[in-house]
């Protein structure tokens, strides 16, 4: 990949994902989480996943991606239901990049150090400073069932990464298809009527919910899984973080949610968490190299 192809790339994949904030708040306000959840991940696997062909090896960590990415896109909504701005939702989620970690370090056994431990600190700190904001559309509700969601997807995550899939576009397609049966029971076994609902839905909500399955699921993740491909995790994975920025933009030029001094600078305490989070491994070596440098002078 030459550079201006990386550029333009790193800004659509991480452009579209912040949008995907705005579109995820516009589609809660009027809709049950347990549906727009339900049609969300409906739209990303229909009908992706008639065309796409998934390993057979994989069919047992899909399932555990279907589980869990519902649990987490429902907790998702249900914060952003309770008003909770979508730009600081897209913050808090990178508490997710954090629970991954700690899920490598127990279950796949990833060597840690301070710098995780440190990473980490530095991230709950700001998310923490970030719940005691009183400034409006922000709530300690929105801001638990938001960090449920992280934690959730955590072992969605996991599941990719144990199945060392070569179909990434296929296991999301079918892993969302799980999803959207596990919600449809769900919703089914609730009574709720949801064509009822369906016929509610106004024409903005469906463009927020077709932008999410489509757009940000096989545009946006397109983009990105070809980027980690041909580039190293050095270059990709930070370049994630212009995620929140561009959510935070987003959702002020969007939906008029009021951008404070507070919010940028303990959203950026929680960034530099996970960049310290991230970078661990580099930051140690670094360090011992340093050591070593000192002994030997």
């Amino acid at each position: 990949m030459n550079p201006s192809k990386i550029i333009i790339t790193i800004i659509l994949s991480t452009g579209i994902f912040g949008f995907n904030y705005v579109a995820a708040k516009i589609s809660a306000i009027k809709i049950d989480p347990v549906e727009i959840a339900m049609l969300r991940v409906t739209f990303a696997a229909l009908p992706a996943c008639l065309l796409l062909k998934i390993n057979r090896k994989d069919w047992k960590y899909v399932l555990l991606y279907g589980i869990a990415f519902s649990f987490g896109l429902f907790l998702f909504f249900k914060g952003l239901k309770t008003g909770i701005d979508a730009g600081i939702s897209s913050v808090i989620m990178q508490a997710g990049a954090l629970f991954t970690a700690v899920g490598g370090i127990l279950i796949l056994k990833e060597k840690w150090n301070k710098f995780n431990i440190l990473g980490c600190c530095i991230a709950m700190a700001g998310i923490y400073a970030i719940s005691k904001i009183r400034d409006g559309g922000i709530n300690t509700a929105g801001i638990a069932f938001v960090l449920g969601s992280a934690f959730s997807w955590t072992f969605a995550n996991l599941s990719v990464r144990i199945s060392k899939t070569d179909r990434p576009l296929a296991f999301v397609a079918w892993g969302s298809l799980a999803s959207a049966l596990l919600l449809f029971a769900i919703n089914l076994a609730s009574g709720k009527p949801l064509l009822a609902t369906l016929v509610q839905i106004d024409r903005q909500a469906w463009l927020a919910i077709a932008f999410q399955g489509y757009i940000t699921t096989l545009v946006g993740y397109g983009l990105w899984t070809q980027l980690l491909s041909q580039n190293q995790l050095t270059l990709s994975a930070p370049s994630y973080l212009l995620v929140p920025a561009f959510a935070l933009l987003f959702s002020h030029i969007v939906l008029g949610e009021e951008v404070t001094t507070q919010k940028v600078l303990f959203s950026c305490i929680v960034v530099l968490g996970v960049v310290i989070n991230a970078s661990a491994q580099n930051l140690g070596q670094w360090r011992s190299e340093r050591k070593k440098a000192a002994m030997i002078a």
